[in-house]
């Protein structure tokens, strides 16, 4: 058994005897143990992630397991660097360069947004791959799952969730994007927002859109 990120005072020792029984009996070389499970005194369930390219159905007989399954193609993601960071694994876990691109960080707002505005309330789980994404292209670092769910739990109204994307956005796109790619790709979806602005979120979005080409 491996812990990552092993001066993480955060993991809870006592769940490690437990957690080295359940990934033993996952029929798998590549699986871990993150979330909840390894730092909250009360958790619901215990998020097992397993790497396969096998597509047979992977069940434990612990009824609080809840296995993902992660393809070798999807090695190269923001999120799977993130839940890995600190985790309890059965092997050594592989790992790949990841990919991190402005048509992704904006695909993520998109969908965001409308969550955000929509709900207005309990949106939290929701607006984690945000944060994940902002936090890496705004600081260049990737947050565990400990620290991305303590950074959510800040956000207490959909308001601030917005600040934090005008506050964020514009700097990030004028950062790591050419000037003329920026203003082909937000002249883009300005145009694409224009007529559907009587949607709140929309209206935001094409506002967002000329704020980008604005600022660079």
């Amino acid at each position: 058994m491996i812990i990552y990120n092993p001066n993480n005072t955060n993991i809870k020792r006592e769940r490690l005897e437990l957690a080295k029984r359940v990934l033993e009996n996952i029929p798998s070389k590549y699986c871990f143990i993150t979330g909840s499970f390894l730092y909250k005194e009360n958790y619901k369930d215990i998020d097992v992630f397993v790497i396969t390219r096998s597509k047979k159905k992977i069940q434990s007989k612990n009824n609080k397991v809840k296995i993902t399954i992660i393809d070798f193609n999807d090695l190269h993601s923001l999120f799977y660097h993130s839940i890995s960071k600190s985790c309890i694994a059965k092997n050594i876990l592989p790992i790949k360069e990841f990919k991190v691109t402005i048509s992704d960080y904006w695909s993520v707002i998109n969908e965001a947004v409308p969550t955000v505005m929509n709900q207005k309330r309990n949106f939290q789980k929701e607006i984690r791959f945000l944060i994940l994404y902002t936090e890496y292209l705004k600081y260049a670092r990737i947050i565990d799952t400990y620290e991305l769910n303590k950074r959510a739990s800040e956000f207490k109204k959909y308001e601030d969730v917005l600040e934090y994307i005008l506050d964020s956005a514009p700097e990030i796109m004028k950062k790591k994007a050419r000037i003329t790619y920026i203003k082909r790709f937000f002249y883009t979806q300005a145009g694409f927002y224009k007529d559907i602005q009587y949607y709140e979120s929309q209206k935001f979005l094409y506002e967002l859109a000329h704020l980008i080409i604005k600022e660079v």
